[in-house]
């Protein structure tokens, strides 16, 4: 029997990076796997998409190794592409490898190997391997079972296709990624569907799970969106029983209530177990670890229960390491595996593909050093040099819904001539990044792949997210189905018309547009989905933000302004004006919406700024979102004497060249709380009580709207501190703003 280098269990993606980083460096791996190679990935939800900046495209890099392992390094992929194009690779350069093989023991040679026994369940017969090294790339792959009474066979404990529980009300039960994952898959095959029943997420924790951040938008578009998920907290599953129609069922309790003087009350669903889902995770294959002599131990400094690790990643049996998901989500690293556990050092580990990768193609190099007779080996794992982004890929003209304006097609070689506008990509900081053609008489595709602006990082796109098409009516943004939507900002201070299902981003909360017997309503949901609340509109301006009068949507939420957004209804309509907040009022794109000079959009994690040339603007004088002028400022040198008094707060206070009343109010520390300097929030009023004449100027329409439908104040005796400007003495009264 020949001698192998190394024989590696498990055919995922720690396994793989194994083997080919071994025959990249003239070893020779054999990898074997029970199911499959790739198996993991393969049962992940249909049409799932793999992200390489899951964890941390920082923190988690690719590793570099030779041409073979820099195949596997990806950009976001369909799992099932991946699948086929990593055992593409593995036939394409003889790696070598045995599926339907279940490893059963390891007996020690006398040379520091190994015999592996197994059994093979293609030929229903015994098999053994020799090697010099072990490689367990397991992953956790037992699932928890329930312990409820009755029979549990038949629950699945993954979503391999959402379209095959379409059609009657589906159950999802955990609080994970996995469990999230799903019922986004189940809510919007459902929707695309127009099946009526919906889904039903179970957990048994007091909150909502906590959905992560790359899937926060996903999950709030299929909540608000498709309106089919149920939450029910605190529940759990009590058991199997057979119903009337001779189908299994599994009850669920989703809710118990005491009653004094009478029995507890308890209120159950019921779920054909075959439309069961129960993301609850996954244990390790701790018996099969236990006969091969591994065991987890209790240390380190807060006496958790870890594998157990040397800096090698090599387990207490020598020539036998530990990778992946068996070291997930944090592992005890050791220089003697005889000594105090509490001294054990405690490792975090994150469970995602590249740090399988990673664990890999560290424990082939240090195999390959151990092999030549190397005493002191290298650990250091190189990072990937990833290729720059690819240039965008021009796409033929695609003809848009029929909702829109129609689309010409657009001659080769014509784009910077007939191009007429650019999107411009804003940086976090609010700093003007590269400039994007937008095609002229054509379409432009946005997108991570295959589309004119691409951004392939960008978790929250999809391959086509969102295009703009010109046509003779001018330009429009249309949503091209990107799970986590297109927004475009609201300009600050205009009124915007909303229509019912419309939905507002404000900060990190949402704000759905309903409409009941009564009128219009906003249901107010946080970052997570979670429903905060109700608040109805009428004529008075409804005034919404982190502390605002009308409604505070969350004190704790500081991308929101004091006063955000005030909502109104105007002839029979609702219609939405931002006040000047500082990170904006997004409307959700639901079809298209035709596009201005200056409309900033949200496209994934992008904010674009929409821009026409000069000779295409339309010169109607301000931009749309630009709020109305100030009053003119004094002229330069203004004469001693110019002062204005503030009744009960202090004065006269001097005023320099351009001063407004706020900001001399601001200097001196008077109780003025001013937000947008604009004229918009109405968050500073005041009283003229002396010296009209030494006002610079009349209130302007955007400052009079304000004061009388934020404010509900006369314009003239009263105006914005922000906006006015003074030629000499004045006395005036702060307002308390309206509460």
């Amino acid at each position: 029997m020949s001698r192998l280098d190394l024989l590696i269990v498990g055919g995922g993606p720690a396994g793989t990076a194994a083997a080919f980083r071994a025959k990249e460096l003239g070893l020779e791996p054999l990898v074997i796997d029970y199911d499959d190679l790739m198996k993991r990935i393969r049962d992940y939800s249909k049409d799932k998409l793999i992200l390489p900046g899951f964890g941390g495209a920082d923190r988690v890099p690719f590793p570099r190794g030779g041409e073979l392992v820099g195949c596997l390094v990806f950009e976001p992929i369909d799992k099932d592409d991946m699948c086929s194009r990593w055992k593409q690779l593995y036939r394409e350069h003889g790696v070598a490898h045995e599926v339907g093989v279940e490893l059963t023991g390891l007996a020690p040679l006398d040379d520091g190997g190994y015999r592996a026994v197994g059994w093979n369940h293609v030929t229903g017969c015994e098999c053994s391997y020799q090697a010099r090294h072990v490689v367990l790339a397991l992953g956790r792959g037992v699932p928890r079972r329930f312990d409820v009474p009755g029979n549990t066979e038949g629950i699945t404990y993954r979503l391999a296709d959402p379209a095959a529980l379409v059609g009657e009300p589906a159950l999802v039960i955990g609080g994970g990624t996995s469990a999230a994952e799903a019922v986004i898959a189940l809510s919007n095959a459902k929707a695309e569907a127009s099946d009526p029943t919906a889904v039903y997420w179970s957990y048994r924790g007091d909150k909502m799970p906590r959905v992560s951040k790359a899937l926060a938008d996903v999950f709030f578009s299929a909540y608000v969106g498709n309106g089919n998920i149920r939450y029910y907290r605190r529940s759990e599953p009590v058991a199997v029983f057979t119903g009337d129609d001779r189908r299994e069922y599994l009850a669920v309790r989703v809710d118990r209530r005491s009653i004094p003087n009478r029995p507890n009350e308890v209120e159950l669903l019921e779920f054909p177990k075959e439309n069961v889902v129960a993301c609850i995770g996954e244990d390790l294959p701790r018996a099969l670890l236990g006969s091969l002599g591994i065991e987890m131990v209790t240390g380190g400094p807060k006496a958790k229960q870890r594998m157990v690790v040397s800096p090698l990643l090599e387990s207490c049996r020598p020539n036998v390491y530990l990778v992946g998901d068996l070291l997930s989500q944090a592992y005890f690293e050791t220089d003697d595996f005889a000594s105090d556990p509490a001294g054990f050092r405690e490792v975090r580990h994150r469970g995602n593909i590249k740090s399988a990768l990673r664990d890999g193609v560290l424990v082939a190099q240090v195999i390959q050093q151990r092999l030549a007779g190397k005493s002191e080996i290298d650990l250091e794992v190189a990072e990937a040099d990833l290729p720059p982004p690819a240039a965008p890929v021009a796409t033929p003209a695609a003809a848009p819904a029929a909702d829109g304006p129609p689309a010409a097609s657009l001659e080769p070689g014509r784009e910077v001539e007939d191009a007429a506008a650019v999107l411009v990509r804003l940086l976090p900081t609010g700093v003007e990044a590269e400039e994007h053609t937008v095609r002229r008489h054509g379409v432009t595709t946005i997108g991570r792949h295959g589309c004119d602006l691409e951004f392939p990082s960008d978790s929250l796109l999809d391959d086509r997210h969102a295009s703009i098409s010109h046509g003779e009516d001018g330009y429009w943004v249309r949503d091209d189905g990107g799970a986590s939507g297109v927004f475009l900002r609201v300009p600050p201070g205009r009124k915007r018309a909303l229509g019912e299902r419309d939905v507002l981003r404000a900060g990190r909360q949402f704000l759905l547009v309903e409409r009941d017997e009564a009128g219009f309503v906003v249901a107010h949901y946080d970052a997570e989905g979670r429903l905060r609340g109700r608040h109805a509109v009428g004529a008075q301006p409804l005034l919404m933000g982190r502390d605002a009068p009308g409604a505070v949507l969350d004190a704790g939420d500081r991308s929101l302004s004091r006063r955000h957004l005030a909502l109104a209804v105007d002839d029979g309509a609702l219609t939405v004006k931002d006040l000047k907040s500082v990170n904006g009022t997004h409307l959700r794109v639901r079809s298209a919406l035709r596009l201005e000079h200056g409309d900033q959009l949200r496209v994934g994690q992008q904010q674009l700024v929409f821009s026409r040339r000069r000779d295409e603007a339309i010169d109607d004088g301000a931009s749309p979102g630009a709020a109305a002028p100030a009053a003119a400022a004094p002229a330069e040198g203004t004469a001693a004497g110019v002062t204005v008094a503030f009744r009960g707060a202090g004065g006269p206070l001097a005023v320099a060249d351009g001063q407004t009343v706020c900001e001399v109010a601001e200097a001196h520390g008077l109780p003025i709380n001013a937000e947008c300097h604009s004229g918009i929030c109405g968050s500073d009023p005041i009283r003229i009580l002396a010296g009209h004449e030494h006002l610079a100027g009349e209130p302007g329409d955007q400052e009079r709207e304000t004061l009388e439908e934020i404010c509900d104040l006369e314009p003239g005796p009263c105006r914005l501190a922000c906006m006015v400007r003074v030629s000499g003495p004045v006395e005036v009264e702060l307002i308390e703003p309206k509460e």
